[in-house]
Parts: structure tokens; sequence; C-alpha cells
């Protein structure tokens, strides 16, 4: 492999180079594969998984986030970062909360007693 490397052409490439190469090389393999083969492959299909759930976590708590500017604008600091820091099934049971909610108690509970979802 260390012969390959003496190659001329290739003396200017750093490794910062490299690894957007092999980050662009993957990519590619991943957008070529059929989603059934990516998910049959272990650790990518939990890798995948997770990015999708990451993803979809990040829109819902963006939603949430929207409705409750619009009912409240003057939102306290701690509800976008209790909302970001929450799980899906947390986010659905608020998302619908809010659509009808007078105050952000009727979204969380009471914060004071520590009654919350």
């Amino acid at each position: 492999m260390k012969g390959a490397l003496d190659i001329p052409e290739i003396e200017g490439i750093t490794p910062e180079d490299v690894a957007q190469l092999g980050k662009e090389w993957f990519e590619s393999m991943v957008e070529m594969t059929p989603d059934e083969e990516l998910f049959s492959l272990p650790r990518l299909g939990h890798r995948l998984v997770q990015e999708h759930r990451d993803g979809h976590q990040e829109g819902k708590a963006d939603v949430l986030l929207r409705i409750l500017y619009r009912h409240f604008p003057n939102l306290p600091t701690w509800v976008e970062s209790r909302v970001l820091a929450t799980n899906l099934d947390t986010l659905d049971v608020w998302i619908d909360r809010a659509i009808d909610a007078r105050s952000l108690n009727d979204v969380f509970g009471d914060k004071a007693t520590g009654e919350t979802m």
C-alpha cells in the first residue's frame, strides 16, 4: 500500500481530502443500494433507523415549538430545552395538548409539583 502513496499525482492530498473522498464514496454507495439491502446490514441499519428517528424527532419538536410560540409568544427559556430533550411519544402527547392549550401547564403538566409527561 505504501507504494501506491508514492505516486506524484497524489502528493498534495491531505488527510482531510481522503476523509472527504471516503465520505462521498460511502454516500454514493448508500444511494445506489436498495433500502432493504441497507437495512439488512445490522450496524448500518441501526444507524439509518437512528438518523431517521432523530430527524423525525427534530421535526416534531419544531412543530411543537411553533404551536407554542403562536399561543405564547414570550415562552420561558426552559420550554425549548425541555422540548428538544424529550422523546417522540411525549412530543406527540404535548403536540396534541398544545393545540388547545390555554397555559403551559396545559401542555407540560404542573411544573411546580414536577407532574409532567
